[in-house]
């Protein structure tokens, strides 16, 4: 393994411990920044319960693990790829939602791109290990 490959081993570590714990946040219904955001989502859809913040964690928490036991080759090549390629297009998704749909810099510039910034880094490192596998 080079140093490359090996710092994209780290990557897609770090992204699936990330997504694992937004997951378990979402679902036990803990307070963070992406869980509000589905709250918002829900409320923007009309509905008073909380299904689209669980279904979104539950994804969340589902990509976590994908990306985890990927780590281990047990998923065939062509079908984590996929998966990766999913998980990609999931996350460019949410920030859509986030921060394009209702909440265009909001509520200035400057926090708003301090707020978009850290979801593009994942974005970045999620096509870099899209890349890798596929």
């Amino acid at each position: 393994m080079n140093k490359s490959s090996g710092s994209v081993v780290f990557l897609q570590l770090a992204l699936a411990l990330m997504f694992i714990t937004l997951g378990i946040a979402g679902i036990t219904h803990y307070n963070s920044g992406g869980v509000e955001f589905l709250r918002g989502l829900n409320k923007a859809f009309g509905r008073t319960n909380d299904i689209i913040p669980i279904i979104m964690a539950v994804i969340e928490l589902v990509a976590g693990v994908l990306l985890l036991i990927n780590l281990f080759g047990i998923i065939p090549g062509k079908t984590a790829s996929v998966l990766l390629l999913i998980v990609f297009i999931y996350w460019g998704f949410t920030i859509v939602m986030n921060f394009f749909v209702d909440n265009l810099f909001e509520p200035d510039l400057l926090v708003w791109l301090g707020n978009i910034s850290p979801q593009l880094v994942v974005l970045s490192a999620l096509w870099i290990v899209f890349r890798r596998n596929s």
